[in-house]
């Protein structure tokens, strides 16, 4: 048995997959593909599949990490043309390594690169792209943040790096943030909060979430 690691997109239709019932997917896909997945022992067998940092349902990605464990020595030739042959649209396997060949463990996640995209039918308001580009470049900007244990207020500036790109693109206004991920998560949402709160004068729409990338606490692309 060894441990393997894939790297994988979920979008599309796919985003509104649970999280749970990814984890039926990836297992069912793996075994229509004969993927040699190793099960745990006992009365209530199952294979061991875990996603790093599970997306919220609606978000889509395309840096998304699976570890598995497999009974072969290595990882079956042609195996993410054989995965991506039987997943459902929006799912795409990108590669499959071995672990023992540089992965990283899954506690030095530290940051999240995230595409955040405002549509307005109607066109861009006047005065929101200045508005939004004045709000993130400032030292400081309070904004009441939930976890387990209840709510906080929290400067969300010191869980970002640096303010967020922004650019305007046809009827939407597009942000590329970079935020902080594991036990000091930062949701992408809060972008999208923070400026409601901030600037109420401006009816935002829902917005569109896209991870792009996750780094380490060296900003290297976590793999």
């Amino acid at each position: 048995m060894f441990k393997a690691r894939m790297k994988f997109a979920k979008e599309g239709r796919a985003r509104y997959i649970s999280h749970l019932d990814l984890m039926h997917t990836m297992q069912r896909a793996m075994a229509r593909c004969e993927m040699p997945l190793w099960f745990t022992e006992g009365f209530n067998q199952h294979a061991y599949v875990s996603v790093a940092l599970p997306l919220s349902t609606g978000f889509s990605g395309e840096w998304e990490l699976l570890d598995f464990n497999l009974l072969s020595e290595n990882v079956p030739v042609n195996a993410v043309e054989a995965l991506n042959a039987v997943f459902p649209e929006g799912l795409r396997a990108v590669e499959i390594y071995p672990l023992s060949d540089g992965g990283m463990p899954l506690r030095d996640i530290a940051w999240s690169k995230y595409r955040i995209t405002w549509t307005f039918p109607e066109g861009i308001p006047d005065g929101l792209p200045d508005a939004a580009r004045e709000l993130f470049s400032r030292e400081k900007i309070e904004i009441l943040k939930r976890s387990k244990r209840g709510e906080k207020l929290v400067n969300m500036r010191e869980l970002m790096q640096g303010g967020p790109a922004l650019a305007e693109s046809g009827d939407a206004v597009v942000l590329t943030a970079v935020t902080a991920a594991g036990n000091n998560n930062l949701s992408p949402e809060y972008l999208t909060k923070a400026m409601r709160q901030y600037h109420p004068e401006f009816d935002l729409p829902c917005a569109a979430y896209h991870r792009m990338c996750v780094y380490n606490e060296k900003m290297q692309e976590f793999r």
